[in-house]
């Protein structure tokens, strides 16, 4: 069982669709962005495919630390993104 830090759910279960911890990403410099959704398309997976990591649902926000969520600033791989420091 993995919690989530910002929603405090249970990630792998069927009824969690969305993380509702957080729905936008701050940066260093203070810039607050909307946080990108979920969208399997981008990935070349089926358009019904959960997240392969934190296992939200088409549309939803991504789980906090999830490895699959992407930068609203550039685009790249938030948790490896040169945009947070």
């Amino acid at each position: 069982m993995i919690v989530c830090d910002a929603c405090k759910k249970e990630m792998s279960g069927a009824d969690v669709t969305t993380c509702g911890g957080r729905g936008y990403v701050e940066y260093p410099d203070g810039t607050v962005l909307q946080a990108v959704s979920y969208d399997p398309g981008k990935l070349h997976f089926p358009r019904w495919f959960r997240c392969p990591d934190c296992n939200v649902a088409p549309g939803g926000t991504h789980h906090a630390n999830c490895d699959q969520e992407i930068c609203p600033r550039c685009g790249g791989q938030l948790i490896n993104c040169d945009c947070l420091n």
